[in-house]
This record gives C-alpha cells, sequence and structure tokens, in this order.
C-alpha cells in the first residue's frame, strides 16, 4: 500500500474507544462493535480482581512469569470477568498463543481448552460462527483484533506481538473466515484493542524496516541512535484494509498499555513481571 492511500483511507475510520466498568471490572470496547446486536465483546482492564503485587489485581494468565501468580487467583479471576461480562465460565476457549500468525477454528466442543481442559495446538487466532464459545486472547502490551461478520455470525479475535504482525496475522483472521463461513471481507466489522503505543515502542531500526518493507508505508519514527518507534496500529490496519476490510469498518482505539499503569498491564513497563489482560468475543 502506498503512503497517500493510507493516510486518506485512515480519515474514513473510526478511531478511539469505550470504557467503562460493570461489577468493579473494566472493559475497553470498540463502540462499532457494541452497537451491534448478537454480539459481546470487550478488552478487560486491570482492576476488580483477587491477585497480589506485581499481578494486581485482575490477572488473567496461567504461570506467564516467575514468580507466578496462584492458580486459585486466576481461575478466581476468570470467574469475577464471566460474570462481569456476562459470558459462560465454561464457555471460554483460550489461545495457545506462540507469538506467530496461526488462526484456529474452533466450536462449542473446544469450550474449556486452555482453562479447565488442556489447550489448543499453538495459535495466535481464533474464528467461530458457535454461539456457545467465547473467543479468548491474552495481552500486556501486543496487539489485539477483533472481527464480527454480522451477514453470515461469525466473530474472529487474535494476539499480535511484532512477530504475528508482521505475520499478518489479522489478514489471516479475515482469510479463515472467509474459507471457514463464507465471509466477504466487506462485511466485516473490526477493531484492534488497547496496545503499546508509538512513543513507548522502542525497536532497533532494521525490525523497523521489515515493517515498512513489508507493509509500503511508514510504520515507525526516528528515536534513539540506532532505534525507531515502531507504532503497531499502522501495520494492523494496513493488514485489515488489504484483505479487503473497508475503512469505514476499521476502529484503531490508540489506548497505549504502557501509558495506563492504573488500568492496563505493560510488559514493557515492568520489564516482565505483570499479568495479562484478556480481549474476548462471542455471538449471543
Amino acid at each position: 500500500m502506498r503512503q497517500a492511500e493510507y493516510e486518506a483511507l485512515s480519515l474514513r475510520m473510526r478511531h478511539g474507544y469505550e470504557y467503562g466498568e460493570t461489577k468493579g471490572v473494566g472493559f475497553f470496547r470498540a463502540a462499532s462493535l457494541e452497537g451491534m446486536s448478537g454480539l459481546i465483546h470487550g478488552f478487560t482492564a486491570r482492576k476488580g480482581g483477587v491477585s497480589a503485587p506485581p499481578f494486581d489485581t485482575l490477572n488473567l494468565a496461567f504461570g506467564k512469569t516467575e514468580p507466578m501468580d496462584a492458580p486459585k487467583n486466576v481461575q478466581r479471576n476468570f470467574e469475577i470477568f464471566c460474570a462481569a461480562a456476562g459470558v459462560p465460565y465454561h464457555s471460554l476457549c483460550i489461545i495457545n498463543f506462540e507469538h506467530g500468525a496461526n488462526v484456529v477454528a474452533v466450536s462449542g466442543a473446544d469450550c474449556g481448552r486452555g482453562i479447565v481442559r488442556g489447550p489448543l495446538a499453538p495459535c495466535d487466532g481464533l474464528v467461530t460462527n458457535d454461539p456457545a464459545v467465547t473467543l479468548i486472547t491474552s495481552h500486556a502490551d501486543c496487539g489485539a483484533f477483533f472481527l464480527y461478520d454480522p451477514v453470515h455470525r461469525a466473530v474472529g479475535a487474535g494476539h499480535a506481538g511484532w512477530k504475528g504482525m508482521l505475520g499478518r496475522i489479522g489478514r489471516n483472521l479475515v482469510e479463515a473466515m472467509r474459507r471457514e463461513y463464507g465471509s466477504n471481507p466487506a462485511d466485516l466489522i473490526a477493531s484492534n484493542g488497547p496496545c503499546i503505543c508509538r512513543n513507548c515502542y522502542e525497536v532497533d531500526e532494521a525490525l523497523a524496516a521489515q515493517f515498512e518493507a513489508e507493509f509500503g508505508v511508514a510504520c515507525s519514527t526516528t528515536g534513539r541512535p540506532g532505534k525507531r518507534q515502531l507504532d503497531l496500529e499502522i501495520p494492523a490496519a494496513v493488514q485489515l484494509l488489504e484483505a479487503g476490510v473497508r475503512p469505514e469498518n476499521i476502529t484503531l482505539m490508540h489506548a497505549c498499555t504502557f501509558e495506563m499503569p492504573e488500568l492496563l498491564f505493560s510488559h514493557r513497563r515492568v520489564r516482565g513481571k505483570t499479568g495479562d489482560m484478556a480481549g474476548f468475543i462471542k455471538l449471543t
């Protein structure tokens, strides 16, 4: 995609997020998805759980870092999250992320995978057309994708670190929904989630050059000598556009995990000892 084309299309996208709290649990949401009937979605804040520092309080990750949060705390946090989000605990299906771009189609038969049953095969993206299952992704700076097809009644969710973003997991989600459920990309409603912003995400010049070669637009700005500041939201949008999603149907939240310590965990901010937020989407 050319720079001028992207800049023009970005003006037609939606920008920003809605934030609200239910039963003490905070949720970031896209207005475009929140306004759709038959759908529940969101991205959790870190408030309202039972975990102690450095996982305080709504940590939704089992055994991610050393020292580890107590599994009983994480389980309780998922129960609290489910009660606040209005999704059944037994419906959860969690990615088994490997910082890649693999997408797996799941159904109600996969409910409980990654929480009360064994994990899925390695994957950073999930799609389904089954209202019995709630798709769950895990985040602590990495990007999120939410996709909804209101015509064929299907959803997708993805976790995107820099490897998954460079591997075009957003495009892979669109293609999986087209392949599995007959989705037309032009019908899809899409959003990202909170992630580390350009001002806070320093990378090597070589990695920034990879992104700009892959996506054809300026994805970074000048940083310290030998470094660049990478913007994950730009390649997220470009790959959705190139996959056929209309710009009017794309939301970029512009919510930085690094800059919101009261609301969001950030791996970079605390150098790894932190919990995870969850992205979730479910047909109703």
